[in-house]
């Protein structure tokens, strides 16, 4: 019984009076905020019947100038002041335009036979012919130079490995 008193006295004198007054202030302010929110008078937005509104009740915050015709929200995707018929006109004339290409160009042989007809075969022939030419030019220009660089470094490397012996020598004797 004393150890349960003892413990009572410890803890009233841990729990100061500032923390009291924290605690109640707190509780004050949550009850104020319940009371506020609560008891405002307004509906609550799930119990409004929105479908019938009360009469004399404006429902939308503008007139609608032009109906519903579908696109995003129930109306044109384009505004009805700009004039598109140049576009409209332009859309048409690429329709028409991959709709010829289409039919044109289902037969593969006759695409072969356009890419011919733009170019001879003898045409075609010396082009390859002289981008082989350039080519092999370019190697052979490329070869020769890393064989003259190739010899140069082995020449610098057995000058240097003669005088690395010649210096071996002297230290020995």
């Amino acid at each position: 019984m004393i150890n349960l008193i003892n413990a009572a006295k410890i803890t009233l004198r841990s729990f100061n009076l500032r923390s009291l007054y924290k605690t109640v202030l707190s509780f004050v302010a949550i009850a104020l905020l319940v009371t506020t929110t609560a008891c405002n008078g307004t509906e609550v937005a799930s119990t409004k019947n929105l479908e019938n509104p009360p009469p004399g009740k404006i429902t939308e915050l503008y007139k609608p100038i032009t109906p519903p015709v579908g696109g995003m929200n129930n109306y044109s995707d384009t505004d009805p002041r700009v004039d598109t018929s140049k576009a409209d006109g332009k859309v048409d004339r690429l329709i028409k335009q991959s709709k010829d290409l289409e039919r044109k160009d289902t037969n593969p042989l006759e695409q072969i036979k356009k890419q011919f007809d733009l170019k001879g075969i003898q045409e075609r022939v010396g082009d390859t012919a002289e981008s082989i030419g350039q080519s092999a030019q370019e190697t052979t220009d490329d070869l020769s130079e890393g064989t003259r660089k190739g010899f140069a470094n082995v020449k610098k490397n057995a000058k240097s490995f003669k005088d690395d012996v010649d210096t071996a020598v002297k230290k020995a004797y």
